[in-house]
């Protein structure tokens, strides 16, 4: 009986565990509920107003011995016209001078107290330890409110901004956001401004200074302090430091709301070579911060395309692999919001990604959204709201918008409440006003032949073409000459560097060229010739960072003291360089070239020659009346490289330019500028042995 009783126990205690374990593995299965959307404690930050108009912003923070100070210049949206980029290099030229200390006194001062200062077009930002908490705060203001612009410290942000645009006008992602704030807001409304080549040049110190005493006035700023201090001590150090800062009228200019397009448009710009096309879908919005449609539409935005788990990221990249990623934005803004969605993707599937960017548009704003994609959307929107609590500078902008905006005291600690009441319908209602898939523009940056594809998305059946500055370019004037061969163009820039028996006398030549690249220099040293023998060496801090030679078809290359595999694509890439006068060589190879087209070039005719090689095809730019060569451009590898090339000078009977301009090869534009070149000279031959 007793071991009956033992039998029949195991057996219950084995059915309770395996009832428990059972309601356990349930349990597991099933995601807890979500509990109600808490009211944020973000402890109330204090403001108030100096008698001149400043509005000062103060979120105390004790836990560490450190403050920061934000001065933020509410500038009023306006035109600049024919000075535009005027504010961006004021901004720049800020933090130069003052009546009383050089630009050098100011950092001397600035690093003795290990602090950091800023200056922009919107004012300065500073920080530092507390025991420097007065120090930091006077310096920022000395900066700001006594600015002088020095004419020796003016060239040199001159030249950073020629360098910066550039880059800008090189860099195809650059060029799509530029063309994509012209056509999003008009090239006559202050958001679709841009700086050119031309007003860059128009700007000199009397705008700058102009631009300052207009805009920089308290009575439309904000000083926010951060940080380790007190309100007695944010009021002394304001009143002490801004309070004699004079007030003024600053005019405000009406701009009407940038209208959305009647119909899809598909504007394209050309660029020669491109192996990816940009793309990017825009339209203006009428989306004002600190509304509940604004919180939407950036719960509506994560789903659609702020990371991995958005839709187009999942539908472009996960499933047909036409990028490494996709994404969309809103944007929401006093004046006017826009909505955009973007990605790189290779040339040949441009068209169908197209497609699919516009098939997940008109799906978000024709569909509700799954409970699954809210549930974690608000999940994901909570916890990095609560981790973004945790600094004391994002606290600090959410009071900033308080103050600036007008906003509720309670619409940050009540933020998560809103997010959690939002509805799917609800998100359906703001997705339809915010994201319109047939009043867009469609935007492409990349190669021509890829433009013809995308007509049948936009309304009217036409591609608009577009140049990097957002000008609409006649391809019909653009067209490639009918009267005109690959060879009359080589020919002709035969004869603009010296002619055939100029260049039949040249037997060798050495060349010196060097670039300052992050304030450091590089020299390349390069040797040609017979049109079989090749040498390149560079060198930077007195190192040789790469040692390349040809010598009658066989090639070497080493980079960082590493010695590169061998390869029939590094060897033929040799080949090419060791010709004594590349192009020249076309002449022998007629049916590799053609006339592809025309564009224009720092407002000069250039005709374009496509060259077909097996590395890849080049496009090279040949101005029409000089007949010297422009430009090249070429694929390296995932990107395209350009070379711009200028300052023609005579070398032993023969044209040479002396500067090349890089860009697509590093992040920013390198300029090589010949130091020394001579034709026929004496050539150390063991600089083109392969060992």
């Amino acid at each position: 009986m007793k071991n009956i009783f033992n039998g029949f126990l195991a057996l219950l205690l084995c059915t309770c565990v395996s009832a428990q374990m059972t309601a356990q593995e349930d349990f597991r299965k099933m995601a807890p509920k979500p509990g109600e959307a808490p009211e944020i404690q973000l402890g109330d930050f204090q403001d108030f107003t100096l008698d001149n108009g400043l509005q000062v912003v103060l979120v105390e923070n004790h836990k560490l011995p450190r403050v920061s100070y934000q001065l933020y210049i509410d500038v009023p949206p306006h035109l600049e016209g024919d000075y535009a980029g005027a504010s961006g290099m004021m901004g720049d030229m800020l933090r130069r001078a003052t009546s009383t200390m050089t630009k050098e006194q100011i950092d001397e001062k600035v690093d003795f107290i290990g602090a950091s200062l800023s200056t922009s077009g919107s004012g300065a930002y500073a920080a530092t330890i507390s025991k420097y908490k007065n120090d930091v705060i006077k310096l920022m203001a000395d900066v700001v409110l006594d600015a002088k612009f020095p004419a020796s410290e003016w060239e040199k942000v001159k030249d950073d901004a020629r360098a910066g645009l550039k880059s800008q006008l090189g860099n195809p992602d650059a060029i799509a956001s530029r063309v994509r704030r012209v056509l999003t807001y008009g090239e006559n409304h202050p958001y679709g401004e841009l700086m050119t080549e031309e007003s860059l040049e128009k700007i000199d110190l009397p705008i700058l200074e102009e631009y300052y005493n207009t805009y920089f006035v308290p009575n439309r700023s904000y000083l926010v302090m951060v940080g380790d201090l007190t309100r007695s001590e944010a009021e002394m150090m304001a009143k002490k430091h801004f309070g004699s800062w004079k007030s003024k009228v600053v005019p405000e200019p009406d701009f009407p709301m940038p209208a959305a397009p009647e119909g899809t448009t598909v504007n394209f710009v050309p660029r020669a070579g491109a192996v990816q096309s940009n793309i990017v879908i825009t339209s203006p919005v009428e989306l004002e911060p600190g509304t509940k449609e604004a919180i939407r539409a950036d719960i509506v935005n994560r789903i659609l395309g702020s990371g991995f788990n958005g839709r187009l990221f999942q539908n472009l990249r996960e499933d047909k692999a036409y990028t490494y990623g996709a994404y969309s934005s809103v944007n929401d803004d006093e004046l006017v919001g826009s909505f955009s969605a973007n990605s790189s993707v290779r040339s040949e599937v441009t068209d169908s990604a197209v497609m699919e960017f516009m098939n997940e548009l008109r799906k978000i704003s024709s569909e509700p959204v799954t409970a699954e994609e809210m549930a974690r959307t608000k999940a994901q929107l909570t916890g990095s709201f609560g981790r973004a609590l945790e600094s004391p500078q994002r606290i600090a902008s959410y009071a900033l918008n308080t103050v600036r905006y007008g906003l509720d005291r309670d619409f940050y600690p009540t933020y998560l409440q809103k997010v959690e009441k939002a509805s799917a319908n609800d998100l359906l209602e703001v997705a339809e006003d915010v994201i319109r898939p047939n009043n867009v523009h469609i935007i492409v940056v990349g190669d021509k032949a890829v433009a013809d594809k995308l007509a049948k998305f936009a309304a009217s059946g036409k591609v608009n073409y577009y140049d990097e500055n957002g000008k609409m370019v006649d391809m019909a004037a653009m067209a490639a000459p009918t009267d005109v061969s690959p060879k009359d163009v080589i020919m002709k820039y035969v004869d603009a560097i010296g002619g055939k028996d100029a260049l039949a006398k040249v037997n060798n030549y050495a060349m010196v060229m060097e670039a300052t690249i992050q304030g450091m220099t590089m020299k390349q040293t390069m040797y040609k010739e017979g049109g079989q023998l090749f040498s390149s060496q560079t060198e930077m801090m007195g190192q040789v960072a790469a040692d390349q030679r040809y010598n009658n078809g066989k090639a070497m290359m080493m980079q960082q003291g590493q010695m590169m595999p061998e390869s029939d694509e590094i060897t033929n890439a040799m080949a090419e360089q060791a010709a004594l006068f590349p192009i020249a060589e076309f002449l022998n190879t007629p049916d590799i070239l053609e006339v592809s087209g025309m564009e224009k070039i720092n407002g000069k005719d250039v005709i374009v020659i496509s060259a077909k090689k097996a590395s890849g095809t080049s496009q090279h730019y040949f101005d029409v009346e000089s007949g010297l060569q422009v430009r090249y451009v070429q694929p390296q590898g995932p990107v395209t490289a350009t070379f711009e090339l200028s300052d023609y000078r005579e070398v032993g009977g023969v044209m040479f330019p002396y500067s090349m301009e890089m860009t697509g090869v590093a992040p920013f534009p390198i300029e090589m500028k010949v130091t020394d070149a001579k034709v026929n000279t004496d050539i150390d031959q063991s600089l083109f042995e392969i060992k």
